[in-house]
């Protein structure tokens, strides 16, 4: 049985969940769990306008989420269509996890989507295995850039941007994106196809913040403007000299 909406009133908290699964999944359970171990500082659901609704119709499509409330405090980072992603369904009905899920702007997270089943996974089968998880997510959170208290709004503030560490492939093979001992021709395919798909994408070679994750975002900048930094590690080779040895004495005559 397919869920379409489903509103649940909990402690004066209302819940919006929208899922390509069947009803009582639980990831829904866990999702109701966690409302009732305390108090939560977020505002009911606002209905949604038209173009995010359509943006719940597509993203259901290839993924499953729930959308969350908005915390109301500070009023700089309250949006109405945020969604938290759980796992994104491939062409062929199988799943890439989200660990942890991400919290992102509906339409962060659909272009986010598509990166991992149009992009990520193709790439990944090509290399080795299908594609089962990416790790080390960091999604929505209300700070400045690079945790700087006088800079200004990261894009994580605004549901935009994602951090990714780790992808596991279903052969068991670990690929940390920021490890010399990666190997190199997949980094670079997946370094191009995130800066085809993002307007922003850092990593080691940006600045020290971002050595150990991917950072990827949609930030809009005038005239097209795009950032791509991420300096693929090599693995650092050590060059020994051998010495040759002495030439051999002519025989004497």
């Amino acid at each position: 049985m397919r869920c379409n909406v489903v509103f649940a009133a909990l402690f004066g908290t209302a819940v919006l969940a929208l899922c390509a699964e069947a009803r009582g999944s639980e990831l829904d359970r866990e999702f109701y769990r966690e409302l009732h171990r305390g108090p939560q500082r977020l505002s009911p659901l606002p209905e949604p306008t038209i173009e995010t609704r359509a943006c719940y119709e597509r993203l259901a499509k290839i993924g499953y989420f729930v959308a969350v409330s908005a915390q109301p405090e500070p009023v700089t980072c309250s949006y109405a269509d945020l969604v938290r992603l759980d796992h994104v369904t491939m062409p062929d009905k199988t799943k890439v996890t989200i660990s942890p899920p991400a919290t992102l702007r509906c339409a962060t997270a659909e272009g986010f989507a598509h990166f991992i089943r149009d992009d990520l996974a193709p790439a990944a089968a090509d290399f080795a295995a299908p594609l089962a998880s990416l790790s080390g997510i960091g999604s929505f959170e209300c700070r400045k850039r690079n945790g700087d208290a006088s800079g200004k709004l990261s894009e994580h503030a605004k549901g935009n941007a994602i951090d990714i560490g780790t992808m596991k492939l279903r052969d068991g093979k670990l690929i940390n994106l920021t490890d010399p001992r990666a190997p190199g021709s997949f980094l670079e395919k997946t370094r191009a196809l995130a800066c085809s798909r993002f307007t922003t994408v850092l990593g080691p070679g940006s600045d020290a913040a971002h050595n150990g994750h991917i950072h990827l975002d949609l930030l809009e900048r005038p005239r097209g403007y795009r950032i791509c930094q991420w300096t693929i590690p090599r693995a650092i080779m050590v060059s020994v000299e051998t010495p040759m040895p002495r030439p051999r004495p002519r025989n004497k005559k």
